[in-house]
C-alpha cells in the first residue's frame, strides 16, 4: 500500500473515531437526561393484561430475524392481547410476512444516515422523522432492542415505557430494562441470547441444551405462493416426483463464508447422475459471478434463479425443495424454518452460536486451530487468505450426508 494511501485511511479512521466519540456522548447525555426523568416520573408497575402493542427492533440480515422469531413468539404467549411490530431493514422485512407470531412490519434502512453520499441528504431524515413519528404514536407497552446501539436508539426514540437490552449494545440509560454485557461475551446460540431478553421482559423462555427453545424459529409460506413456485418449476420440467435440490453457494457478509464453487460443483454433479435430482442454485443479484462460476463447472446444466425470487419466493422454493446445500447465509435458517432438510457448511462461523436450529439440518465443518474466528464486527474475511476451514471440506463428505438425509428417497433412484 503507497504511504499516501495509508496516511488517507488513518485518517479517514480517526474521523471516524471522533464522530463516534461524539455521537457517545451526545446520546449519553441524551440518556441521563432520561433516566433522570423516569427518577420523578417511575412507569406504574407492569400489569400483563394491560400490554397492548409490542415493539422489536432488528435491524440486521436475514439470519437473524429468523433467529428472532423464537423471542417473538415468547411475548406473543406471555402478552396474549398485546399486538407485536417489528422493525427491520428494507430488504429483509418481507420474511415477516411468512412469521405467524408478527402482526405489523415497520422498515428503515440505517445506511441512510450512515453513508457518506447519503448523511447530509434532507430525504434521509425526513424518512427517520416520518418513522419516529408512527413508533410514538403507536404508544408501546414494552420494547425489545435485539441488536446494536442504532435499534437502541430508537427504542429510546419511540418514547416506550419499558425498554429491553443488553447494557453493553446500548447507549448508557438509554434503555429501562438491561441484561450485562454484550450477546457474545458467553458463548450460547442466538436464539438463546433474543430469548434471554424476553425472558427479562416477562416472556415465557424456557430453553433446553439438548432440545434448544421450546418453539423454533417456524415459517408459513402463503398456498398462493406455494402454487406459484411449483407452476415456475414446471417450466423447467420440474415435477411433484422430481428430487429437486437447491445450491445457495453466496454468503453476504464475508467470503470466507463461501465454499469454492468447484466444490459445489462435484456435489451437484453427483445429485445429478446418481440421484436423477433437478438441481437449482439460488443467489442475490450480487452473487451473480459466484452462482455463474458454480454452473460453468458442472457437467450439466442446473437451473439458475440466483437473483430471480424475492424472500417470499424464495420461501416458496425452499419449502418445495427435497434438499437444501448452503454456507452460513439467511436461506440457511430460512430452510430451518421450513422444515427443508439441509447441509450447511461452516467455516469461520461459529456453529455453536449460528447453526440452523433444525433436526433436519446438518451442520458440516473442518476443525483447525483458526477456526471459528468470525467476530460478527466486520464482514467474514480470511486475515490468512487461504479460507482452509473451506477448502479443505470435501465434497465427499458433503454428499454422504446429503444421502444421509434424503434416506430412503436417495435409495429409490438408480445407483
Amino acid at each position: 500500500m503507497s504511504q499516501p494511501r495509508r496516511i488517507h485511511l488513518l485518517a479517514k479512521r480517526a474521523l471516524r473515531g471522533v464522530l463516534l466519540g461524539l455521537l457517545f456522548a451526545v446520546f449519553t447525555v441524551f440518556g441521563l437526561a432520561s433516566a433522570l426523568g423516569r427518577l420523578v416520573r417511575r412507569p406504574a408497575p407492569l400489569d400483563p393484561d394491560a400490554v397492548r402493542s409490542i415493539l422489536v427492533i432488528r435491524l440486521d440480515l436475514l439470519g437473524d430475524l429468523v433467529m428472532s422469531l423464537p423471542a417473538v413468539y415468547s411475548l406473543k404467549q406471555t402478552y396474549k392481547q398485546a399486538q407485536v411490530t417489528v422493525l427491520a431493514l428494507p430488504h429483509v422485512a418481507k420474511l415477516l410476512e411468512l412469521a405467524p407470531e408478527v402482526d405489523h412490519v415497520l422498515s428503515y434502512d440505517v445506511n441512510r444516515i450512515r453513508r457518506p453520499r447519503d448523511v447530509l441528504r434532507p430525504a434521509s431524515y425526513r424518512e427517520l422523522f416520518a418513522l419516529v413519528g408512527k413508533l410514538r404514536a403507536a404508544r408501546f407497552d414494552l420494547c425489545l432492542s435485539l441488536h446494536g446501539r442504532f435499534a437502541c436508539v430508537m427504542a429510546w426514540l419511540s418514547r416506550c415505557p419499558r425498554r429491553y437490552g443488553y447494557r453493553g449494545e446500548a447507549y448508557p440509560f438509554m434503555l429501562t430494562n438491561t441484561l450485562p454485557g454484550r450477546r457474545y461475551d458467553t458463548r450460547q446460540h442466538e436464539i438463546q441470547y433474543n430469548l434471554k431478553l424476553a425472558e427479562l421482559a416477562g416472556g415465557e423462555a424456557s430453553w433446553s441444551e439438548r432440545h434448544g427453545p421450546a418453539h423454533a424459529p417456524h415459517l408459513t409460506i402463503p398456498l398462493g405462493e406455494q402454487r406459484r413456485m411449483r407452476h415456475r418449476l414446471g417450466e423447467f420440467e420440474v415435477r411433484a416426483d422430481t428430487l429437486l435440490a437447491v445450491i445457495h453457494p453466496g454468503a453476504a457478509n464475508g467470503s470466507a463464508k463461501r465454499w469454492p464453487a468447484a466444490h459445489w460443483a462435484r456435489v451437484a454433479d453427483r445429485l445429478h447422475a446418481e440421484l436423477n435430482a433437478v438441481v437449482a442454485v439460488t443467489g442475490t443479484p450480487s452473487e451473480a459471478g459466484v452462482v455463474q462460476e458454480l454452473a460453468r463447472q458442472c457437467a450439466f446444466k442446473p437451473i439458475i434463479l440466483a437473483g430471480q425470487t424475492n424472500v417470499p419466493q424464495m420461501g416458496a422454493l425452499l419449502k418445495r425443495a427435497d434438499l437444501f446445500l448452503s454456507s452460513d447465509s439467511g436461506p440457511a435458517h430460512m430452510a430451518a424454518a421450513l422444515g427443508t432438510p439441509q447441509v450447511t457448511i461452516f467455516g469461520p462461523t461459529d456453529h455453536l452460536v449460528y447453526a440452523p436450529f433444525s433436526a433436519r439440518a446438518k451442520v458440516l465443518r473442518q476443525e483447525l486451530w483458526c477456526s471459528p474466528c468470525y467476530d460478527a464486527s466486520a464482514t467474514a474475511e480470511c486475515r490468512f487468505g487461504h479460507v482452509n476451514c473451506m477448502r479443505e471440506l470435501a465434497p465427499e463428505r458433503v454428499f454422504d450426508a446429503c444421502l444421509q438425509l434424503l434416506g430412503k428417497r436417495a435409495q429409490q433412484v438408480k445407483p
